[in-house]
């Protein structure tokens, strides 16, 4: 027969008291009511808009976060909605946007608005509208528009609802119970608990891997040459040549604050210029090439002017071959090409 030592038997009938100890300590007069999260979802075709609020009922001094999904599937480009500095009743104090996930052939991306609430009550967040195009073999290539219901927030003011009360406290424990003597008996079902738990940490680390293999974000070079693609899909430099150079400007830019954190969709060219100058982001070579390619774009978004066929085209394999070689030599910056750009025989063009 084993035996147990002096030490261990206290250990055990310590954790066997525990046990009924906690079963006693949560009773039916501990529910709470559970509100739920403001939620608006929509669909229009194939694309799935998503608005939701956290917390549900947030107080005046709290800042809760809007998040606005977007899924559509590979082919639909997703317009960016416009947000000024409010939504409704609260004051937008930060924009955040997530890298897309992909799951299957669909893509989602996300956008999360810290809010600020512009006073206590029933607050409205307005609607949102969020504009694709399907540029899918079979989509019929028009613009359609995606409007969400208007949303209404509860904001509190005081929290006198969680000061204690003596009429909300339990009473008093009874006598606790002497712990089982069949200490063989307990050490069986201490063991049988462990490998449940065990066998659930397993499952969970397993499931939690599918997952992150399923929704593997892209990285920013990815996101780029994806839109420049979709961009170039949709044929819009036939259509508006102005909105192309506009959409191309822009993926640029936003390639260039996901790879170095510069706010580069929201400043003049002239601004970030002076910025990556400052910081010395890229070689000068480099610099001079980007500051050529989006002044050129300057006169086609606002000086009306009108680019050849064979312009649009080395525009467009310009900002492929830029971020291109910004992603290989920000991966690796001591390559021995790192500074160095070896498109010496280059034509520019806008």
């Amino acid at each position: 027969m084993k035996r147990y030592s002096a030490n261990s038997i206290p250990k055990i009938l310590l954790l066997a008291a525990v046990v009924p100890l906690a079963a006693g300590c949560g009773t039916s007069e501990d529910k709470t009511a559970v509100v739920a999260p403001p939620v608006s979802e929509v669909q229009e075709g194939p694309v799935r808009v998503k608005v939701e609020v956290d917390p549900a009922s947030p107080r005046l001094s709290d800042r809760p976060t809007m998040t606005l999904s977007v899924d559509y599937p590979t082919g639909v480009t997703i317009h960016k909605t416009p947000f000024g500095e409010v939504i409704g009743d609260f004051d937008i104090v930060d924009v955040n946007e997530p890298l897309p996930k992909i799951e299957g052939d669909r893509e989602i991306v996300q956008q999360v608005f810290t809010l600020e609430p512009q006073r206590a009550g029933k607050l409205e967040i307005w609607p949102i509208q969020v504009t694709f195009t399907d540029t899918r073999p079979d989509g019929d290539g028009r613009a359609h528009t995606v409007e969400t219901k208007p949303l209404t927030v509860e904001v509190g003011s005081v929290i006198e609802s969680e000061s204690p009360e003596l009429a909300a406290l339990r009473p008093e424990a009874g006598p606790l119970g002497l712990p089982f003597s069949h200490i063989a008996l307990l050490l069986w079902a201490l063991g049988i608990s462990s490998a449940g738990v065990a066998g659930w940490f397993v499952w969970r680390h397993y499931h939690r891997r599918q997952v992150q293999a399923a929704q593997r974000p892209l990285t920013p070079a990815e996101i780029a040459l994806r839109e420049l693609d979709q961009l170039l899909a949709e044929g819009l430099a036939q259509r508006d040549v102005k909105l192309f150079y506009v959409e191309l400007t822009g993926i640029v830019r936003r390639f260039i604050e996901r790879t170095t954190h510069i706010r580069a969709p929201e400043q003049t060219t002239e601004e970030f210029f002076k910025e990556i100058s400052t910081r010395k982001t890229f070689p000068a070579e480099e610099n001079r090439r980007l500051k050529r390619f989006l002044e050129a774009a300057d006169l086609v978004k606002f000086a009306a002017h009108h680019p050849r066929e064979e312009d649009i085209d080395a525009s467009l394999a310009r900002a492929k071959e830029f971020v291109g070689y910004t992603e290989q030599h920000t991966a690796d910056p001591n390559h021995p090409d790192a500074h160095r750009d070896p498109r010496e025989k280059e034509t520019v063009a806008c």
